[in-house]
Formats: C-alpha cells, sequence, structure tokens
C-alpha cells in the first residue's frame, strides 16, 4: 500500500521541455519524465507507481513488450472529430485511470499522447499538503496563480486552520495559539469560527479534540479534504478538480432523471445508455384495495421505512396497515370526532393523529397504544408535523394557534397565527409555511417561529406540499387547479389543471423519485398525475368511486397511496416487485374493484353520490365558505 506521498509523487513529471500547451516537445524530455521511466520513491526503483520493474526492463521494458510499437513515432489516427479539447479529454482520462489505481497505462496514455496530468510544481504542492509541510504549502500558494487578495486568505486561512488543529492534536498549545492569534486572527472576519477554534484548546486530549472540531485529525482523511477545498481557488487548467469525470457523470445522469417523463424508478441502468423510465414502470395497475374503515377516509400516510400506512377516518379510527400483506396491524381507538391528519415520526416508531375533537394524540405503532393526550387547541386541529427528532413536533387549527410540544405533552411554545389550514416543515427544520383558509401562504422562520414572507393565490388554498428540498411548494386551489411556487424566488412557476376540486379538501402531493411527479385527487374518483417540470398530465387512474381526500407516495414502498370517500385505501405500484404482491384475504383484490386509465378523450359521466349527507354529516365538512368544511 502506498502512502499519500508516494501517491503524490506518480503525478510529478518534468516540465523543463514542455511547450507552452504542455506537449514534450522531444522524446529525450520523456526520458527525463518520473511517469514514463524508473524513478526512486523512498529509496526504492520503480516505475512511477511504487512498484519495482523487472531487472532487465530499464523500467518500461514490460511495455515495450506489451505494446511492440510503441517505441516507433508511428502516426495516431483519430477515428473522429470532437467538439471538446483534446487535452482536457486525455487529462480527465489520466485523472481517473490514477484514481483507479491503472498506474501502467497512466504512464502509457501520458507518454503517448504528450500530455501530463499535472506538472511539477503542481505534484510538489499536493506532496506537500499531504505531508503536512504548511511552510512548503504557504510558498507555493503564492506562485501557483490563485488571482484575488480575498481568495490567497481563504485560501490561507484552509491551511492554517488545518496547522492549528495539528499542532492543538500534537499538545503544542502555545504555537497552535500563536498561530491562531497572529495569523488566522488576519484571515478572517467571522468571528464566530475564531471563537469556536479558541474554545478547541480548552479540549484535555487529542480524543476530545478530534470529537468537538468533528475532524479525523492529520492520520486521518483531514488533509485530502484541504486538498480538495483549496483546489476551489486554484484553475482547473492548473489543477483538475477532483473526481471531474465522476462529477460529469453524475451531472449528466442528474440531466436524464430530469428530462425523464415517468420518474419512478432508480437510476440504475448504467453508462452504456441513457436513462428513462418507461411507461411500463409508472403506477397505472391498481393492487390493491384496502377495506377496514366504517366511514370517509381522510388522510394516509406511509412510515418513513415504508413498512406501514397509517390511515385516519370520519369514523374517528386510526388504522395502521402492514405493507408486508397489506393486513391490519393494529385499529387505535380514542378520538371522540373524525381523525383529519396523521404524521409519523422521523424512526417510524410512533404517530400524532389530530382530529376535530380538538385534540392530538401520539400512538405506539409496534404496541398499538396510545401514549399521550394532548390538549391546547380550541378548534378542530388541522394538521401536525414532526420537527426532525422523535420528541417533538408542531400542530395547527382553526383557533388561531399553532403549537410546538414534546411528547410528554408539555407546550415548548405557542404563537396566535390565521387560522391553519394545512402545515408543511422543511427537513431541516428551517422552515415553516402555514396555510390559511383564505388565500394565503405564511412562511415562517421555524427556529424563532418569526413571520418572513407570504405567497398570495386568486382563491382559497385548499392544501399544501412542500417539496423534500424545501425549494418548491405545490398548493391546491378551490378552483381546481394546482400551481408550484418556487420558494427561493418567491414566484409561480407552473400550473396544473384537469381535475375537479371545489367543495371538499384533497390533498395533493410530490410523488416518483426526487419528487418528479405531482399527484392530487379528483371529486370524480380520478387520481391524476402530472409530470413535475413539463406540467404534461400523465394519467388520470381510476380506483376509488366517490372523491379522492388525499394522495401519498413513498420512496421505500415504491407506491402511490390514495383514500377516499369510499372508505377504501388504494395501493398503486410504482413498478413490479414494490411493493409486495402477496394476496391477504383482510385486503380487497384488485380487480375487486377494476381500476383503468381515463383518456383525454373519454366522456365520463359523474357519479351523483350523497353530497347533501356530507355537507351536513359534519361540521368541519360543511361549507365550501369556511375553512370548517375542510376535515
Amino acid at each position: 500500500m502506498t502512502s499519500p506521498r508516494d501517491s503524490a509523487n506518480r503525478l510529478a513529471v518534468d516540465t523543463r521541455n514542455e511547450g507552452p500547451s504542455g506537449r514534450r516537445r522531444s522524446a529525450s524530455a520523456e526520458s527525463r519524465s518520473p511517469l514514463s521511466s524508473g524513478s526512486s520513491v523512498n529509496g526504492a526503483s520503480s516505475n512511477g507507481n511504487g512498484v519495482k520493474p523487472d531487472a532487465a526492463d530499464n523500467g518500461n521494458g514490460s511495455l515495450l513488450r506489451r505494446y511492440p510499437g510503441l517505441e516507433q513515432e508511428a502516426q495516431r489516427i483519430c477515428l473522429r472529430d470532437s467538439q471538446f479539447d483534446e487535452e482536457q479529454v486525455v487529462r480527465l482520462l489520466l485523472q481517473e485511470l490514477h484514481d483507479r489505481g491503472f498506474t501502467d497505462t497512466f504512464n502509457l496514455l501520458q507518454r503517448e499522447s504528450g500530455f501530463t496530468l499535472e506538472n511539477e510544481p503542481i505534484a510538489q504542492f499536493r506532496n506537500s499538503i499531504l505531508a503536512g509541510e504548511w511552510a512548503k504549502v504557504e510558498d507555493a500558494l503564492s506562485t501557483i496563480g490563485i488571482r484575488t487578495r480575498e481568495d490567497m486568505n481563504a485560501a490561507l486561512f484552509l491551511v492554517k486552520r488545518q496547522q492549528f488543529l495539528e499542532l492543538l492534536e500534537a499538545r503544542k498549545l502555545k504555537h497552535a495559539l500563536l498561530i491562531l492569534q497572529n495569523q488566522l486572527s488576519t484571515l478572517t472576519t467571522d468571528i464566530q469560527q475564531l471563537h469556536r477554534l479558541s474554545s478547541l484548546l480548552m479540549c484535555p486530549s487529542a480524543e476530545d479534540l478530534r470529537t468537538a472540531a468533528y475532524w479525523d485529525g492529520s492520520g486521518g482523511r483531514s488533509r485530502f479534504l484541504v486538498l480538495e477545498s483549496l483546489q476551489g481557488y486554484i484553475s482547473p487548467g492548473t489543477m483538475v478538480p477532483v473526481h471531474r469525470m465522476e462529477t460529469l457523470f453524475g451531472q449528466a445522469l442528474a440531466y436524464q432523471c430530469e428530462v425523464c417523463k415517468y420518474h419512478v424508478r432508480p437510476a440504475n441502468q448504467g453508462l452504456y445508455v441513457d436513462h428513462t423510465c418507461p411507461t411500463s414502470v409508472f403506477p397505472q395497475e391498481l393492487q390493491f384495495n384496502l377495506k377496514g374503515h366504517q366511514d370517509e377516509v381522510w388522510y394516509v400516510a406511509f412510515s418513513p421505512d415504508g413498512r406501514y400506512l397509517a390511515s385516519g377516518s370520519r369514523d374517528k379510527t386510526c388504522i395502521i396497515w402492514s405493507m408486508d400483506d397489506f393486513s391490519i396491524a393494529h385499529r387505535l381507538t380514542g378520538h371522540e370526532d373524525e381523525v383529519a391528519y396523521i404524521a409519523w415520526s422521523p424512526n417510524s416508531k410512533y404517530i400524532v393523529s389530530a382530529s376535530s375533537d380538538r385534540t392530538l394524540r401520539l400512538w405506539d405503532v409496534e404496541a398499538g397504544a396510545n401514549l399521550q393526550l394532548f390538549t391546547g387547541h380550541d378548534e378542530t386541529v388541522t394538521s401536525c408535523k414532526w420537527l426532525g427528532t422523535n420528541d417533538r413536533f408542531i400542530s395547527g387549527g382553526l383557533d388561531h394557534k399553532i403549537i410546538i410540544w414534546n411528547t410528554n405533552g408539555a407546550i415548548i411554545k405557542q404563537i396566535s397565527s390565521p387560522r391553519v389550514h394545512d402545515l408543511a416543515v422543511s427537513a431541516d427544520c428551517s422552515l415553516l409555511l402555514v396555510a390559511d383558509e383564505k388565500t394565503d401562504i405564511h412562511a415562517y422562520d421555524l427556529a424563532t417561529l418569526t413571520f418572513m414572507y407570504s405567497l398570495n393565490e386568486p382563491t382559497e388554498v385548499m392544501s399544501m406540499a412542500l417539496s423534500a428540498d424545501a425549494r418548491h411548494c405545490i398548493t391546491g386551489l378551490r378552483n381546481g387547479e394546482l400551481h408550484m411556487w418556487d420558494l427561493d424566488a418567491r414566484a409561480r412557476v407552473r400550473e396544473f389543471s384537469g381535475h375537479a376540486q371545489g367543495q371538499y379538501v384533497i390533498r395533493c402531493t410530490f410523488a416518483g423519485l426526487d419528487d418528479r411527479l405531482v399527484a392530487t385527487g379528483s371529486e370524480d374518483g380520478l387520481l391524476f398525475v402530472w409530470n413535475r417540470n413539463t406540467g404534461q398530465l400523465l394519467a388520470r387512474l381510476r380506483g376509488h368511486t366517490k372523491t379522492i381526500n388525499v394522495c401519498t407516495w413513498s420512496d421505500q414502498a415504491a407506491a402511490l397511496a390514495t383514500a377516499s370517500d369510499d372508505k377504501t385505501i388504494c395501493i398503486w405500484p410504482a413498478f413490479h416487485g414494490a411493493p409486495s404482491h402477496r394476496s391477504d384475504p383482510k385486503a380487497g383484490p384488485a380487480d375487486s374493484n377494476e381500476p383503468e386509465e381515463i383518456s383525454d378523450d373519454e366522456e365520463e359521466e359523474e357519479e351523483e353520490d350523497d353530497d347533501d349527507d356530507k355537507s351536513m354529516g359534519s361540521a368541519a365538512r360543511s361549507s365550501a365558505a369556511s375553512l370548517d368544511m375542510a376535515f
């Protein structure tokens, strides 16, 4: 196994006879390159990769035997023209070959092409960083082309911070203190960072230092990370950015996923073909129709690990469904009115249910037991979300209250707000979005619960969903439209329409891998799915006979789930094999309620259901003009 210094030495080349383009001028220059002839590394003769050559081949005889025409100056034949610069392509190939350990091929390509990955000063610079020779690193920084004083100070700060940490690790506290006072403090205006570094002087041991600084020490990867960070200040033509070919592959794959029409399957086809999800993997086939509730199902949510599905109903119960066999794991009773919302804890062990009875309940999923009752709201609790950990969550209701709770029942914080129609929380718990009963989405800094800005819609907001990266949200409006907002620009960027919505709350969702799809139910019993980036309607799916109240997606289960006023839950698998296709007598088979994809040209008859009974049966769902109708 070669050391970091040996690794860096493999990149060293002699540039004395190089022209401005980096090509060698003569064959004699090749013979002087450490990458093309024998050299001494750590006192051992090698061919550039730390491996001793055969005694009789003078460092390159094995290559000449393998490639007998190599010593002749044969004309290279290029099989095609390329729009990309040859030197850049070759240097990327050289970097990839070096990183993957193909040292013989690496050396051969350098000799045949006349291009080198790095010149001698850059190789020495790399070597000095990996060896911790910080004085040499500082000298090199002034000669490798860092353009601005600001960039130079930033680069020096990275070097001096590493030097400071290594001195602390070696328990050379006085020297470290001098570095902090006389050098680091002159290179940055970030007082908080300087305070954090000064606090490390109090660490009693090297182990405590590494823990407190989130640093793996001089013997770990920290020097490699400094090298990678410094490359951001060095011209890429001088020092090829790390793992550049891997980065380009990743960018190409990300673009292919971005333009994939049906993106519900991981991009695992490899590099030989472009990624695309064929129609056959799109959720168009109803797998199961789950029957267990005695009344309308108002909410459904997958557990984060994809093992369970939780549903809440107008029948005042929650049901925990096993995704292994679609059986009922637990039926949870205790609420005195409709269950309007359910939220899973991050560890998939607990759910919180919100109800029209003005309370929330905490449940143990494995035991099916009620752990805690939360009383603090004065009207219907319309939404709740966990806050990144398994001991805190937030709730909102029609009583103008937003409350942060501890799972022991204590109120951590409470603020006044508009009547809350829906809540959304970013994954990092920095952003809270609140949909009011009118036309606005309010954004709050979740850490302080201070108001930041509002987004205004033309009509009542009935539901809302936030993308996983918190860059976009979608709003479901009473006029039967979905709008997608760019939260950074605070601008509406796309509209989705075609579904029927007006009288009832229908909760929309992002779906598919990387939230590339948008889905919502409809009052005509159809599930609508669009491509998020293009706005193209991909499918209208029939599996329910009445209004679909909510749809939800799970990457882990690789499925959509919908819940309806017809008292059932439908499971739509994204592709064959996920979730399980095992049948279960407790779950209605898919063919018991034959699904169909509705074409855009097909005329549909709207079924007249007992809408009058729906409108009058619950005060929380009685009027489209009042938020009381929402749940």
